[in-house]
């Protein structure tokens, strides 16, 4: 189509040439002047047709705006309309100026959430991010608006970036992480609190809460909240707690409950016990191969983690914590 306009527009323009040079020789009469009419409508129609052809999609639509306009200009406005259309619009359109794309787009540095943030809070670059943040800025507001931003992630991803900040050089940045840590081991204690309340006043003859304080106290460990002697204790005392619910309730989850905190300990012997046992009451492959692999690891008996590995579905296998451990040692 491009090249039929091509083609139509100097026809156009040269029909449109001969109809001035006759009324320009003299051709006044009334059948020279009917001529001269009949000429220009003719030149006028292929240059409309061969302009219309040329135009970019989006300036043909609507069809009858867009011929109405090029008959209106070029067919009263002799010759002037169809050079003019010719030129200026041709020239308008295709040599307009067009805004170089930039190579880079400078942003403004955004501020750190206060609220919930719509990324998946488990993300590696959000907890990274605020780890660089305490690590690089020399800027004590950032450092303190990173401290808060903690407060959206997950505790298990939250205690060690406050526990950074525990050695910062500015006190409002220390003494801020030290009252968040504060806050999280006064809640964990406060429903401690509430456990063995509920414990005294009703038996626990299914051994539910003894579970749920087993678990609050290894949420002690699991969070890093305690360390050195206090840890150790705090984990035996989860140790006696998972005990007593399995007397009165064996289950499987309860068994690679204790597992774990065997493990913790460093009492492997008795943490296989328990996985063993958890394997006879159900628990599946997906759950409990990870433990076997952590156990054999750290046990020191590597050739044992990639079997363990092995036994896992190729869904468990795939999930995002998982992944890595498997690319390395399958």
């Amino acid at each position: 189509m491009r090249l039929l306009s091509l083609i139509l527009i100097p026809i156009g323009l040269l029909v449109e040439a001969l109809a001035t040079w006759a009324f320009v020789i003299g051709w006044h009469a009334p059948v020279g002047l009917i001529t001269i009419l009949l000429v220009h409508v003719v030149g006028c129609a292929v240059l409309i047709v061969g302009l219309y052809l040329a135009l970019p999609p989006n300036y043909k639509r609507p069809v009858g705006g867009g011929f109405a306009f090029l008959a209106t200009a070029s067919l009263f406005t002799p010759p002037l309309g169809a050079i003019g259309l010719t030129i200026g619009m041709l020239a308008g359109l295709y040599f307009a100026y067009r805004e170089k794309p930039k190579a880079w787009d400078a942003l403004a540095i955004p501020d750190l959430p206060f609220q919930p943030v719509t990324v998946d809070p488990n993300d590696v670059f959000m907890r990274d991010g605020l780890s660089s943040v305490l690590t690089h800025f020399d800027d004590r507001n950032r450092r303190q608006q990173a401290i808060m931003a903690c407060r959206h992630l997950p505790r298990r991803e939250a205690v060690p970036i406050l526990r950074s900040a525990l050695s910062d050089s500015a006190d409002e940045v220390r003494l801020l992480a030290y009252a968040m840590l504060n806050s999280i081991e006064r809640d964990l204690e406060s429903q401690l609190n509430e456990v063995r309340d509920a414990i005294a006043a009703s038996g626990d003859p299914d051994g539910e809460l003894h579970e749920e304080r087993a678990l609050l106290f290894w949420e002690f460990s699991y969070l890093e909240l305690a360390k050195g002697s206090v840890k150790e204790l705090m984990l035996t005392k989860s140790r006696d707690a998972i005990d007593t619910a399995i007397e009165r309730h064996d289950s499987a989850q309860r068994s690679l409950l204790r597992a774990r905190i065997c493990m913790e300990l460093r009492h492997y012997d008795e943490a296989e016990d328990a996985l063993r046992r958890a394997e006879r009451q159900g628990l599946s492959n997906d759950d409990v191969a990870p433990r076997w692999a952590e156990l054999a690891f750290v046990r020191g008996d590597y050739r044992d983690v990639a079997p363990a590995l092995e036994r896992m579905s190729a869904r468990a296998s795939n999930n995002p914590v998982m992944r890595p451990v498997m690319e390395y040692w399958l």
